[in-house]
């Protein structure tokens, strides 16, 4: 990967190795100086994003022409550590790129902080896995985890067989991360493995047809009878981010980041993003456009409006301060070189719950504003309330989940409905 301008972070010791597999250099700072970098080209990217859209969504995944220009600025390792090629900033800052992202189009943010956070992911696997996948460069990796997947031990590794469905990016990955269930010969099941299988080897299945976040090439993957090695094994009694002794490539903040609460905070970016690029074009309909059946020529003109964009101008001012909080808490513990605790983990995942409902009360107010023409399929503002609606409902942000589990977690009931890996 080759950044058109280079903003190279300080690292704590010696500089940054470039012979493959060397020992990676130190930092203890994210490098959110690239934030003001990729702002500022996905910003200049929104007009295509707006345009292609469309397209996008007829052919259900992102176009050649968004793929091309995401890809040279490396959109895709924003949160990849430093020791391979990726940028290394923040949750906080890769939340905020991708909130200028969604403005153009959320579906291309969903493929984004999917990538974005597989890829991550990954960086947390063992010595031997990062080599191979990261040793020739930055790759892009999607997932799924939605069904599992069966892999049955041999010699030197396993054979797999799968249908992954909600497979988003995967047109646009060079691995998959599957889920699956090791099946022993003895008849024992273990759970919560994920193999790592190049996309060159996936049948990818057309199966991606709903009523939001179309152009996300969320497809079915398909493998049959495939040799896995070993080491592309990730088995859940070492699972990610485990053996941090001992791993050569441990090297910096992100590498003390936790998969579930990173990814959930990362993914509200997306979100307000739609929220504020669904508001910032009602206010600018609201000074052109009249209220139907009333007297009101314009309807910036009428007190009604006045109060109702203004409730959700400020609801989204308080939505801001609450995401930032949530993707905070993320930052301050990696930085510290530390696992968030239980506690935080569940309010973070309460955060995050309530952040993505009251975008959705926030998203029906535009939407009530903006009147039945704002779902023509040529008016943008269908999209925005399409796809938030179809984001909104991803399990991780399921609100009723998310403030049972707090609630547990503050009353001290034991255990709580989710493990704790998975809070």
């Amino acid at each position: 990967m080759t950044f058109k301008e280079p903003y190279p972070a300080m690292p704590l010791e010696g500089t940054l190795a470039r012979a493959p597999h060397a020992a990676p250099v130190r930092y203890t700072e994210f490098a959110d100086q690239n934030e003001a970098f990729l702002i500022e080209k996905v910003k200049a990217l929104r007009p295509l994003l707006r345009s292609e859209a469309p397209l996008a969504e007829r052919e259900r995944s992102m176009t050649d022409a968004v793929f091309r220009a995401l890809d040279e600025i490396g959109i895709w390792w924003m949160l990849l550590p430093r020791r391979w090629g990726g940028y290394g900033m923040s949750c906080s800052a890769m939340s905020r790129v991708n909130r200028e992202i969604s403005q153009g189009d959320p579906s291309v943010a969903w493929v984004v902080q999917i990538i974005n956070g597989t890829t991550w992911i990954s960086s947390l696997t063992s010595d031997a896995l990062q080599e191979e996948l990261f040793g020739d460069g930055p790759v892009r990796i999607c997932s799924s985890f939605a069904t599992s997947g069966t892999a049955r031990p041999v010699e030197g590794g396993y054979i797999l067989d799968g249908l992954w469905t909600y497979n988003s990016g995967c047109r646009q990955s060079d691995w998959g991360q599957y889920l699956c269930v090791i099946e022993h010969e003895d008849g024992r099941k273990v759970p919560g493995n994920f193999a790592y299988v190049r996309m060159s080897d996936v049948e990818i299945v057309d199966s991606w047809f709903t009523a939001g976040l179309q152009g996300t090439s969320s497809d079915s993957a398909r493998v049959s009878n495939l040799f896995v090695p070993e080491h592309r094994m990730v088995r859940v009694e070492r699972s990610f981010g485990t053996d941090m002794e001992t791993r050569k490539y441990v090297s910096e903040p992100s590498d003390w980041m936790l998969n579930m609460p990173t990814i959930r905070s990362a993914g509200l970016g997306l979100q307000l993003g739609a929220v504020e690029a669904a508001l910032e074009i009602a206010l600018d309909t609201a000074k052109v456009r009249g209220v139907p059946t009333t007297s009101y020529t314009l309807q910036a003109n009428s007190p009604v409006a006045q109060r109702n964009l203004g409730e959700a101008a400020a609801k989204l001012d308080a939505v801001r301060l609450i995401a930032a909080d949530a993707t905070g808490m993320i930052d301050h513990w990696a930085l510290r070189g530390e696992r968030p605790p239980i506690e935080a983990r569940s309010r973070n995942k309460a955060q995050c719950a309530l952040v993505v409902e009251l975008l959705i009360e926030i998203m029906d107010m535009v939407m009530h504003s903006a009147g039945s023409s704002a779902f023509l399929l040529d008016n943008p503002l269908q999209r925005f309330w399409r796809d938030l609606n179809v984001a909104g409902r991803h399990a991780i942000f399921n609100p009723n989940v998310g403030y049972e589990v707090y609630g547990r977690t503050l009353l001290g009931v034991e255990p709580n409905i989710l493990p704790a890996a998975l809070i």
